[in-house]
């Protein structure tokens, strides 16, 4: 019988970045795969007005993602780039909840709410109401209103955050033979890759360091930038569990309470 994976996201790119190999391993394996982004990626730009923007990550090119990877569906809740601070906790968490309530996954997979070192205020906001939601979509007195919609309660078995810092991964997940389609998955997300390459440029610019990388750093081809970086952070994660390409998670489960 298949397994069905929820991805709860802040950004169209965020999935790629940290568990891009790993979901594409899952998709190869058979698993059915969901997502839900809370933002429009309307400031993932140095050039486009946020209209175009958000026009081109979600419609287009996560459209052109989701085909790549073999995603089963994609929802975008909508909410403003690098505004969810502003957003009601309570509110993102029943959205999440409705997801899972709905969907019914064997694994959740988000940001990591205790991960150190995370300046995003959309990751740290979706990292909450992920944890939150997933630890209480089994119980049936949270959003009652899910009832009339046909919605039960549903226990989530398998949780996976993965973060920046890997300072509390307990999981790796090899992704050797997934490394060249991560960096391909990456590549679809074009404007947001632009907008990577142009905030690289500035930062080595400004501080003056690794001068040999500008050559590197085109934005209408960021594909030898990501070949060299991708690999390269694959490597550095997969060292701690002896692998040569890895992604990282904190996994626990619905029963780690009676783990020895």
């Amino acid at each position: 019988m298949g397994r069905t994976l929820l991805l709860l996201t802040a950004h169209a790119d965020d999935t790629e970045f940290f568990a891009g190999g790993t979901v594409l391993r899952l998709v190869d394996e058979g698993w059915t795969v969901h997502e839900v982004i809370a933002t429009d990626n309307g400031k993932g730009s140095f050039e486009l007005p946020t209209s175009e923007l958000v026009a081109a990550s979600r419609d287009r090119e996560e459209a052109a993602v989701a085909a790549f990877v073999g995603k089963a569906s994609v929802e975008f809740l909508g909410y403003p780039d690098g505004d969810m601070a502003a957003v009601s906790p309570l509110v993102l968490r029943g959205q999440f909840m409705r997801a899972i309530r709905r969907l019914r996954p064997d694994r959740v997979m988000s940001f990591d709410p205790y991960a150190p070192f995370e300046p995003h205020p959309d990751h740290r906001a979706v990292a909450w109401a992920a944890v939150e939601a997933v630890m209480f979509s089994n119980l049936p007195l949270f959003y009652p209103e899910h009832r009339d919609e046909g919605l039960s309660p549903h226990l989530v078995p398998e949780r996976w955050f993965f973060a920046k810092s890997g300072e509390r991964f307990n999981h790796f997940v090899d992704i050797s033979a997934q490394l060249e389609r991560k960096v391909q998955s990456l590549l679809l997300h074009e404007s947001q890759m632009k907008m990577t390459v142009d905030d690289l440029r500035m930062s080595l610019v400004a501080t003056g360091m690794h001068p040999e990388l500008l050559p590197l750093l085109d934005r209408e081809n960021p594909g030898p930038l990501l070949r060299m970086m991708i690999p390269a952070w694959a490597a550095r994660t997969g060292e701690a569990a002896g692998l040569a390409a890895a992604e990282g998670f904190r996994v626990e489960s619905a029963g780690d309470l009676f783990a020895a």
